[in-house]
């Protein structure tokens, strides 16, 4: 069965600005030694502009820029939503707000009996931990699969991960299961995938330096 088009491109962890990416994911310095470009924003910008019109709606699942970059992203085309990730930055949220980007910072469950689940989410979580800024998710239909779009993907085997936001990933994964999720579409994990074959990356360095059609 044809699956329902949610958005038209997602894309996870561009990382913008940050230098330092280039020596721990060394196929983005592979990539711009073999460019024409001087940096990587400029290389990664121009293929952004190169496979977007003006008019299609892009889901960026987080991590956009690092520290002091936020501006850069005035040059990117596209209608923008913002799954809030663990480096987006309170002050680089409102500036996107600023040039137009939507921005989702908390759990949306876009289908049937969602207060439903909501209630139980609650009864099962603190407050405090079910509104955590990084604990943004949408889960939506399509046609065929009920699809969860996350930062981090969920059953992570990743030891730091699991420790360091352990209060995050319990999360995601309770509402994976209890609404029923068959697809995570996912960022965070750069060149390594997650383990679980239902989680589909959009990281840049997983999907040929490309925004992931969905």
């Amino acid at each position: 069965m044809k699956r329902k088009k949610l958005v038209d491109y997602v894309v996870a962890d561009t990382h913008f600005g940050h230098e330092f990416m280039l020596k721990v994911e060394p196929t983005r310095a592979l990539m711009l030694k073999n460019s024409s470009k001087r940096n990587f924003d400029d290389l990664m910008i121009d293929r952004w502009n190169t496979q977007v019109k003006d008019d299609d709606h892009i889901l960026h699942l987080g991590d956009v820029v690092f520290k002091n970059s936020p501006k850069l992203t005035k040059r990117l085309k596209g209608d923008i939503t913002l799954l809030v990730g663990n480096h987006d930055s309170k002050e680089h949220i409102e500036f996107y707000k600023s040039i137009g980007w939507d921005i989702i910072d908390d759990l949306r469950l876009l289908i049937p009996k969602a207060d439903e689940y909501m209630s139980d989410l609650k009864d099962n979580f603190s407050q405090e931990r079910l509104s955590h800024r990084y604990l943004a998710c949408l889960v939506q239909d399509t046609e065929d699969e009920r699809v969860m779009f996350s930062h981090f993907p969920v059953f992570d085997d990743n030891v730091y991960d699991k420790k360091k936001y352990k209060d995050i990933v319990e999360i995601l994964e309770y509402i994976f299961i209890q609404t029923d999720c068959t697809i995570n579409i996912h960022g965070h994990t750069h060149s390594r995938p997650a383990k679980e074959s239902f989680c589909k990356s959009a990281c840049l360095e997983l999907n040929e330096f490309n925004l992931k059609r969905v």
